[in-house]
């Protein structure tokens, strides 16, 4: 009995080893296991780590394609501006941080509000505003044709905008439509006032006027230096003593036209006094007869950087809509009483002459704004006589100097600048190469002292007297300006430098011969 205890004791305590074995075991195999997924975990994690980055720098990169699109672009929800990229920003005038929160209604003409609205809230049926005028931070309308499209954004509905900017095409179009017009009346005008001299009626007052207004350029001897203000100021004058007007007065007699100036062109400008004062005059008498007898007439004269504008505004009646896009064009005229309807063809030929534009601008409160812009600048005026820059693209230099590394160097520095560059070793080759062909400058090294180059730069100049002569790693100066020799028209020291070296002879080939200039 007692021996059976002892082996069910035994058995007992096996069960109970067998137990806990199998039990560190299953704890074993779960561990493993648990590390096992946190190991797969940790790999998804990076994974997915990877992939948002990649995602992230995609968005940044659809974000700066669609900044950089050529057309307007807005995100909306609801009527609120989620996103505007550059081009709808700088044509209406608007930051982007302007624009983003702001409510679209808010930069839309009210008369285009309603059908836009409508079409967000989803009660326009198929129905799209195809077109809509926009308003810019100045109040000026801007009108573009419009894409819309319902799209999906942080989960929630919105709308894609795409805007297309057509007034500006309009108006290059109507002023290019008006250009060919213009040209080909002056050409007809042109005809005609041969054919009177052909007649024998080189004084017929119409010839005349047809000849001025087909007229394209001015002779020299047209051309002085004018101010502006006092053109401006004459043709008041001249005005003012026709209509009774005292001197110093800006009412006539009755005190019925009032005319007012504000003139603040200080700069002189290029150009035909005659033909300038008649224009001014053309226009006041214009505003006036605008004015029927009875308001305001205001002209200023502002200077901006190469530009002067000038302003002839009147507070009268206004031109109808359906004839503004003729009063330039010679013979019309709404004024009937034996005009010919000539005064503003010529005024716009005086100013394009000049190098300068008129346009008018109709006021809906009314009366009319003719805004001149003259170039203080203009180069049909510039002289023949006058130093012209020359194009140094393809130019021919001559080198003379030993063959080395630097010699070599420099010489295809100068090659990769588009400069065709012929080196030569001695006096001989210089003058023989001077000989075949003719070269806009020549550069002598002084690497090797500066013995005959006296000699050298006589003989040259005697041949080929206008072309630029550089002489190059002279002695050091210190920073002093070095002596060029008679002849020479640049003098470069040790150590060369390129950057400095380059600009210098780049000045000489552009300006041809000119003084010294010493690096």
């Amino acid at each position: 009995m007692l021996e059976i205890i002892k082996r069910v004791s035994r058995n007992l305590r096996d069960l109970k080893t067998v137990g806990k074995m199998a039990q560190k075991k299953k704890v074993r195999s779960w561990a493993h296991r648990l590390r096992e997924e946190n190991n797969g975990l940790k790999e998804k994690l990076a994974t997915l780590r990877k992939e948002k980055a990649r995602l992230k720098k995609d968005l940044e990169k659809a974000w700066e394609l669609m900044a950089h699109v050529p057309g307007g672009l807005f995100l909306l929800q609801q009527e609120t501006i989620v996103y505007a990229n550059d081009a709808a920003s700088n044509w209406l005038g608007y930051s982007l941080g302007e624009l983003a929160g702001k409510s679209l209604l808010d930069i839309i003409d009210p008369g285009d509000v309603q059908p836009i609205l409508e079409f967000i809230q989803d009660n326009a049926g198929n129905q799209r505003p195809d077109a809509l005028h926009f308003k810019n931070s100045d109040g000026r309308s801007v009108y573009c044709v419009v894409h819309i499209k319902k799209t999906r954004y942080e989960g929630r509905n919105a709308f894609l905008l795409n805007l297309i900017e057509i007034e500006r095409k309009i108006e290059q179009e109507k002023n290019l439509l008006e250009a060919q017009k213009h040209e080909a009346l002056k050409r007809m005008a042109k005809a005609f006032a041969g054919e009177w001299d052909i007649m024998g009626e080189p004084g017929n007052p119409l010839s005349e006027t047809l000849r001025n207004f087909s007229q394209k350029t001015y002779n020299p001897s047209d051309i002085s230096t004018l101010n502006l203000n006092e053109i401006i100021e004459a043709s008041v004058s001249r005005y003012g003593s026709e209509r009774g007007i005292p001197d110093g007065h800006t009412e006539d007699s009755e005190g019925q036209i009032s005319i007012k100036t504000s003139l603040n062109a200080t700069s002189p400008i290029q150009g035909c006094q005659k033909d300038l004062h008649n224009a001014f005059m053309s226009l006041i008498m214009n505003a006036s007869e605008a004015l029927e007898g009875k308001g305001e007439i205001y002209l200023t004269a502002e200077e901006r950087p190469g530009l002067i504008n000038v302003y002839v505004q009147e507070n009268g009646c206004g031109i109808p809509e359906n004839v503004a896009g003729k009063i330039f064009d010679p013979f019309f005229s709404t004024k009937g009483n034996g005009h010919k309807g000539l005064g503003l063809s010529l005024t716009r030929s005086v100013m394009e002459r000049h190098g300068g534009k008129i346009g008018m601008m109709r006021h809906d409160a009314g009366g009319t704004t003719f805004h001149i812009k003259l170039p203080l600048d203009h180069d049909l005026f510039k002289t023949n006589d006058r130093p012209q820059k020359k194009s140094i693209k393809d130019a021919r230099i001559l080198v003379l100097g030993d063959q080395n590394i630097l010699i070599n160097l420099l010489c295809r520095f100068l090659t990769g600048k588009h400069l065709h560059v012929t080196r030569v070793d001695n006096h001989g080759e210089c003058f023989k190469t001077l000989k075949g062909a003719p070269f806009d400058l020549l550069l002598v090294d002084q690497s090797n002292g500066p013995a005959n180059t006296a000699w050298l730069i006589q003989k040259i100049r005697h041949t080929h007297p206008v072309m630029p002569i550089a002489l190059f790693n002279g002695p050091n100066t210190d920073g002093a300006e070095a002596s060029p020799p008679p002849g020479v028209d640049l003098v470069i020291p040790k150590p060369l430098h390129v950057g400095p070296f380059y600009s210098d002879i780049t000045r000489l080939l552009a300006e041809g011969k000119m003084s010294p200039i010493h690096t």
